[in-house]
């Protein structure tokens, strides 16, 4: 019997769940024992980073490297199995240690029990503040340092209706109030503290991402107003996914506009999209001429792939999903610096505040203001040269490098031994 995508997704969330409950118990036993589990092999005693969360986004890599170019760390990586995906990693971790439960991760932390900086990494918070709450038991000087790009409060407020959400947000709050420094992506972590009505907190830097020097490319594709390419990378989902929470990745009206105006569209994957979910578009690739669905690449090469085509798309719009408001206003997403990497414009949406607000003040592209502005790509791109929207947003990219804040972060991390 052939099962559905939906079926699929459910039976992988299955999976996974009695998977965890059943090694929780080898686990708990061992950790009650007062056994660790010595994974970390060779972490000496200089300056540890441990960056650990749930599931690893591609930032996280972008920042040990960096970091690693301005101090002398020593990073490793302590992930769930579930959520860790190589194509985001990079040979700058020194260590990646997997976990597959809590009381696995409270064993790992006790073989490394002096780590300079716990860098804990969001959206789901769980995992960050269990491992926090082990290093300060063993150590209670050890800096726990949060670091968010989505804030799940924003979504859909205080009172979700997806119980995954609420076993998720208590532990989201307690990040946000007990962390010795928040490290924000975006805009977000504000917000969402002035949701939960926290009046004190540690130390924050804002820190939105920024541009990857060392992937820095100029487009390859010279540009024709009869042969445009644009480009997406990043999450995409099918049609049996629930619209209100992952609309906005779903692009099937979006596949619609641009093949009636002759305008190839591409998508590249997030390396952590699953099967079931992408089926459905290399199916509708395979019966279209402008729209093509690749499959995905790393983050070290994704510039390369992403400066074959002209524009880089975020087309993020309301009517698309029942997202809050706030989460449209705050949020923010790496594919505007991967594309910045490429050396592409960007088509945004207004309807993404923020995002737009980044494009617009450093000219890094076109915004529309409606979906329906889509079905007129050649009107959006506008009057202005194509090889002079290139050569503004080349300027700027600089600015917006890592290169050029990392020691910011840097001087953050000091802050927190103090």
């Amino acid at each position: 019997m052939l099962l559905s995508p939906s079926q699929k997704v459910f039976l992988n969330k299955l999976k996974w769940f009695i998977y965890e409950k059943v090694t929780s118990i080898y686990d708990r036993t061992l950790w009650a024992a007062g056994i660790p589990c010595g994974m970390a092999k060779n972490v000496g005693n200089g300056k540890i980073i441990v960056y650990v969360g749930e599931s690893l986004p591609p930032r996280i890599a972008r920042i040990a490297k960096w970091s690693k170019r301005f101090d002398a760390f020593t990073t490793i990586l302590l992930c769930h199995e579930r959520g860790f995906v190589e194509k985001f990693s990079n040979p700058d971790i020194d260590q990646i240690l997997l976990f597959r439960n809590e009381w696995h991760l409270k064993r790992i932390a006790k073989s490394i029990p002096n780590p300079y900086i716990i860098h804990g990494f969001a959206p789901k918070s769980k995992y960050p503040y269990i491992a926090k709450e082990a290093w300060q038991k063993i150590n209670a000087s050890v800096p726990f340092v949060i670091d968010y790009q989505d804030v799940f409060t924003i979504y859909y407020g205080t009172v979700p209706k997806y119980n995954w959400l609420k076993e998720e947000l208590p532990y989201e709050r307690a990040c946000l109030a007990e962390a010795d420094g928040i490290v924000a992506n975006s805009l977000e972590p504000r917000e969402g503290m002035r949701i939960w009505n926290i009046k004190k907190s540690g130390r924050r830097i804002f820190f939105p991402l920024y541009t990857d020097n060392d992937a820095f490319l100029s487009p390859e594709k010279k540009f024709s107003y009869d042969d445009i390419h644009l480009v997406y990378a990043g999450g995409v989902v099918g049609s049996h996914r629930d619209k209100v929470h992952y609309g906005t990745t779903q692009f099937h009206w979006l596949i619609e506009y641009l093949s009636e105006q002759k305008v190839h569209f591409h998508i590249y994957p997030s390396p952590s999209v699953i099967k079931a979910d992408y089926q459905e578009y290399e199916e509708m690739a395979k019966h279209s001429t402008y729209f093509h669905y690749h499959a995905p690449v790393s983050q070290t090469e994704l510039a390369k792939e992403l400066s074959k085509y002209h524009y880089g798309l975020m087309p993020f719009f309301g009517v698309t999903s029942g997202q809050s408001d706030l989460k449209f206003k705050y949020g923010t997403t790496l594919k505007l610096f991967n594309y910045l990497e490429a050396g592409i414009p960007i088509l945004a949406s207004t309807d993404a505040v923020y995002q737009a607000w980044f494009v617009n003040r450093y000219s890094l592209g076109r915004v529309a203001s409606k979906r329906e502005d889509f079905k007129d790509v050649r009107k959006l791109i506008g009057d202005v040269p194509y090889d002079e929207q290139v050569k503004r947003m080349l300027v700027n990219r600089e600015k917006l490098s890592l290169k050029v804040h990392t020691p910011r972060l840097i001087e953050f991390y000091k802050a927190m031994q103090e």
